[in-house]
């Protein structure tokens, strides 16, 4: 009979374990990251009534004990939140933090994390977040009007010293070893190089519809004689043949011939006779009485004639120089003339252009002496404009701007009768010291240039590269990245958080509501890997999203109530045994 008191007491023990552990759970039903505990209550132990090979059960029970609580990591709910730095795993793992003056690693799916005084990212008790870096952030060294472009101005001589960083872009980050987890620290100045320009891509149509114009042909000096001899009366007789002038494309009978003659003062004079049936031509007794006649005269002979002409094709695009500034590339192309019966071929002129200055044009001062030499002088116009080498410079007098001519580059570009590109021979540019592929298609292909009356292309241009930036935020990617964000819209991956895993997640020991460490039993923390042993997460971190508890109230109270239960009748047990023994000693009286 006594054994049933210590079964009673022994029942109100452990239904007081599973009231705490029930009366925790509920208490943190709004905490972040929390995980449930379920209170696990085994038999104390027993004893047999009988021998031990009797073919019933015949123990006798002699309570119930405590024994452990079980862990629940099912996914608890995400919740939105505003802070990029909120993050919340989908899946099994674990964050993992690192107080300030330990080495011991405590994991957590309280993923509620902000940046602290220095940078770095940290939870609500200073538990510095362990990702793997991307060590591709480096001191550097930016001059004033560069910083004051990030917002702030920072003088060398304040209190606080600022150390600016560079970034080198990365897409994503590696995730690292177990061991090589570190603090991330992000910093307030990060700076984002420029990137020159190294690959373009070009696309167009290079209309080769024909055009006829009149055009001024001068005469092979094969095709007549240059010196002339005038009579004594001041007459002079020329004629001559077009066989030798193959700029000539379609000579015709009436086409304009005009003979200039030049004295030995100088002194000119024009005079014009038509191609005959048989394209010859000749003046005969001419009067050039104008001209001093005492010499041989100097003849040259020009032709007006209507054939094609050169079409002319010119685009720009921009590029990004060394230094971040914006270059343009300039492209003119060409056509040969005259154009074959199938296809076309265009000379290629390429420059890169840096701005150096607006064009000006003075008003003329006649106050003023000007240097010739740097300074065209125009008194008619009244007019002033600086001389520029045109083999340095470029000038373009629509938008009054005037150019360095970084590079200049020229080649051949052949198109079939369809209008597909056959050949280029356009070579790579220097731009400031980066060489720079200028792509203008594939070779039997229409993904660049073309040149066709019938097919219609717009003009498309890719090209690399990138502005300076100054650093706008940081964000989270959705492949756990930390990303830093510019403003030249670039943006580049600097750290990796990492997720932790473990062969035996209820072996972890609990710190605190959602703080846990490795033991024994949970084993070591591990990556998870893939087949050529590449770390990888196993899991989505999403931010701005938090876990809420795993905690179902429904649940919870219902097991209250079945706990209550069980401690009431456990309680009864003690005050029936007392009864009954009461009875036993008063059958003694």
């Amino acid at each position: 009979m006594n054994s049933s008191f210590y079964n009673g007491v022994s029942g109100i023990k452990t239904q007081q374990f599973a009231m705490d552990v029930q009366a925790n759970n509920i208490a943190n039903a709004n905490t972040n990251g929390y995980k449930y505990s379920s209170p696990e209550i085994s038999s104390l132990f027993s004893t047999a009534l009988t021998g031990a090979y009797a073919s019933y059960s015949n123990d006798k029970g002699l309570g119930a004990q405590s024994q452990t609580t079980a862990l629940n990591l099912g996914q608890g709910i995400l919740e939105n939140t505003d802070s990029p730095f909120d993050l919340a795993i989908q899946g099994d793992g674990w964050f993992g933090i690192k107080g300030q003056n330990t080495a011991k690693t405590y994991y957590t799916r309280a993923g509620s994390f902000s940046l602290d005084g220095q940078g770095s990212l940290v939870n609500a008790d200073g538990y510095y977040l362990m990702a793997t870096s991307g060590n591709n952030m480096t001191p550097t060294t930016l001059d004033d009007a560069t910083l004051a472009k990030f917002g702030t101005y920072y003088k060398s001589t304040s209190t606080t010293p600022v150390t600016p960083y560079a970034i080198t872009p990365m897409d994503d980050v590696p995730l690292g070893s177990v061991g090589g987890q570190t603090k991330i620290t992000l910093p307030d100045i990060l700076y984002y190089p420029p990137v020159a320009t190294s690959k373009v891509s070009y696309g167009a149509n290079l209309d080769p519809k024909v055009v006829t114009d009149a055009v001024v042909v001068p005469l092979n000096a094969a095709d007549y004689t240059a010196t002339v001899t005038p009579t004594a009366s001041g007459k002079a007789s020329l004629s001559g043949t077009i066989n030798n002038t193959t700029a000539l494309q379609n000579p015709k009978e009436g086409d304009a011939v005009t003979i200039t003659f030049t004295d030995v003062n100088g002194k000119t004079q024009k005079i014009s006779t038509k191609l005959d049936a048989s394209l010859n031509w000749s003046i005969s007794n001419a009067d050039v009485g104008t001209l001093d006649t005492t010499s041989d005269l100097t003849a040259s002979v020009l032709v007006t004639s209507t054939q094609e002409v050169a079409n002319t094709e010119h685009f720009t695009t921009g590029i990004i120089a060394p230094d971040g500034t914006k270059d343009i590339i300039d492209m003119t192309f060409t056509k040969q003339v005259p154009q074959g019966s199938s296809g076309s071929t265009w000379d290629a002129s390429i420059k890169i252009l840096s701005y150096l200055e607006d064009y000006v044009v003075e008003n003329y001062d006649s106050t003023k002496t000007y240097d010739t030499s740097i300074y065209n002088v125009d008194t008619v116009k009244g007019t002033v404009t600086k001389i520029y080498d045109p083999t340095l410079y470029y000038v373009d007098t629509t938008t009054k701007k005037v150019y360095d001519i970084v590079d200049t580059q020229t080649g051949v570009l052949t198109f079939g009768g369809a209008g597909q590109l056959l050949s280029n021979s356009v070579p790579a540019l220097n731009n400031g010291g980066t060489s720079l592929e200028l792509n203008l298609g594939t070779v039997g292909k229409y993904d660049g240039l073309i040149s066709s009356t019938t097919i219609k292309k717009a003009n498309v241009v890719t090209a690399n590269g990138s502005m300076e930036g100054f650093l706008t935020g940081y964000a989270m990617d959705g492949n756990g990245n930390i990303v830093a964000e510019f403003s030249n819209g670039k943006s580049s991956a600097i750290a990796k958080v990492a997720v932790y895993h473990f062969q035996n997640d209820q072996g972890l020991l609990q710190d605190s509501a959602t703080l846990f460490e490795a033991s024994a039993n949970s084993g070591k923390p591990i990556f998870y890997t893939d087949k050529n042993g590449e770390s990888f997460l196993g899991s989505t971190i999403f931010s701005n999203k938090l876990e809420g508890s795993n905690i179902n109230m429904a649940t919870a109270l219902t097991e209250l109530i079945i706990v209550q239960k069980a401690f009431d009748a456990s309680s009864k047990s003690i005050t029936t045994s007392d009864e009954l023994l009461q009875n036993a000693i008063n059958m003694k009286k």
